[in-house]
């Protein structure tokens, strides 16, 4: 039986925590680790870590140190905790004082002779990073999909450095960065960048092995292609900490392979692989590229369908990966301020208890089309306490109260856009609940036990 609706209230902040008050308290104690269960990322507290993080990806050669700063100023203030950088940019690319990472040509530099002006400027960067905060994810040489990274052949056939240097080199130079900056507690290490490793798998294998020999607290990761996370085409490597996953959606032609899976649809393969490891979603589309489909609402998509399939977290994208001269400008994209509203509902909530509802046991109808951009995408808390379902269209849905602990059940709507809240009403914890949102554009349905 459809129990009685009770009629909506706007609630204007009503439970709704910023991102600044989610974190209120102590700061995260870095370096981060995986949970006992394995699902999420703990610092030394024991307190779980919700990755929300921006891809500045070029911020060590495009600005200055003080751009920089400004530019982590401003995403900490819209709710960003962590930055995914690369450390040496793309294949020949210099600083902004003209400086490239290590001796040699544009294209065969030499990673036993490391250039300490470049470095240095690095080294001032992060540590404004480390002062904020920030959970930085670094990478040390970007491999590269079409033709820019540092793994594979140069046009003219000469080979390009990771794969001049070699192995030994690679695991020397590992060593080298980890000892630099162990002291730096807040940094994760991405391998890799874009694509497969086959091009330089020793290489890259050995400079993560020299990663984890001087700073063994530092997390890794692998950037492989899209579609692809870091335990496909690193299955059996210890030394992947945190699977990385990657896709845009289907539909998406823009990318390698034009068969993308949707984002939900890797989160559900990667929860579950054994062993158990925590992952996030570390690209996919970027708000403002490739016309409609790099709109806020999209942004939002992925971030949510990161978090309910099972991930701990999301990276957010932008032209300013590239830092373009107007990046200023970029910073206020709509979708980037929405994600405070993100972080701020998951870290409000015990998210870390969050089961995927891949299933449809929590949500029994209204999912929409399996395989699309569309899909509306459910987790519930493993011990019945709340439920979260994102919605990126309207439509009806029926939703098992039965799943949930205690009566009676508060069902809730979350603008993923603004940050409020509109009551739904509450609903004793049997039988099914039908529901319909009027409105258009995407929601959010929330429920948990009515004290909240």
């Amino acid at each position: 039986m459809k129990p009685k609706r009770v009629p909506s209230l706007l609630i204007t902040g009503l439970i709704l925590v910023s991102a600044g008050a989610a974190c209120a308290g102590e700061a995260t104690q870095f370096p981060l680790k995986p949970s006992a269960s394995g699902r999420h990322l703990v610092d030394q507290r024991g307190t779980p870590f919700f990755y929300n993080a921006d891809t500045p990806w070029m911020v060590f050669l495009k600005l200055t140190e003080a751009e920089a700063d400004e530019y982590f100023e401003t995403r900490q203030a819209q709710g960003f905790n962590a930055v995914q950088i690369i450390m040496t940019g793309f294949l020949g690319t210099t600083n902004r004082a003209g400086e490239l990472p290590f001796a040699g040509t544009t294209n065969a530099q030499d990673f036993a002779q490391p250039n300490e002006k470049f470095f240095a400027h690095v080294d001032r960067v992060i540590e404004n990073a480390t002062k904020r905060g920030l959970f930085l994810a670094i990478a040390p040489a970007w491999s590269g999909c079409c033709g820019e990274g540092w793994a594979g052949k140069n046009k003219d056939g000469s080979l390009k450095p990771l794969n001049a240097n070699g192995p030994e080199k690679s695991r020397e130079l590992g060593r080298w960065l980890g000892k630099r900056y162990a002291k730096n507690q807040n940094i994760m290490w991405i391998l890799g960048g874009d694509i497969d490793p086959d091009n330089a798998r020793d290489s890259i294998r050995a400079l993560a092995l020299g990663l984890k020999e001087s700073a063994p607290h530092h997390l890794l990761t692998y950037h492989a292609s899209s579609s692809h996370s870091s335990t496909d085409v690193w299955p059996k490597e210890n030394w992947i900490d945190v699977p990385m996953v990657y896709t845009y959606f289907r539909g998406f032609n823009k990318a390698w392979n034009k068969n993308q899976p949707d984002v939900y649809e890797v989160g559900w393969k990667e929860y579950a692989k054994s062993p158990t490891r925590p992952f996030f979603l570390g690209e996919s589309t970027y708000e403002g590229e490739h016309s409609a489909w790099g709109s806020a609402l999209q942004a939002r998509k992925q971030a949510y369908w990161a978090v309910l399939s099972g991930g701990f977290g999301n990276a957010y994208g932008s032209p300013n990966w590239n830092m373009p001269k107007n990046w200023r400008e970029v910073l206020k994209l709509p979708g980037a301020a929405s994600l405070k509203h993100f972080r701020a509902l998951f870290e409000s909530r015990e998210w870390w208890k969050l089961v995927p509802d891949s299933k449809n046991a929590f949500v029994t109808t209204g999912h929409g089309t399996m395989a699309t951009n569309d899909l509306a995408v459910a987790a519930l808390a493993n011990d019945g306490s709340f439920g979260i379902v994102y919605l990126p269209s309207i439509r009806p849905l029926t939703l098992d109260l039965g799943k949930f602990a205690k009566a009676p059940v508060q069902v809730t709507w979350f603008d993923p856009r603004h940050g409020t809240f509109e009551k739904e009403g509450a609903f004793p914890n049997t039988g099914p609940l039908n529901v319909t949102r009027v409105a258009s554009d995407d929601w959010v349905l929330v429920l948990e036990g009515a004290n909240r």
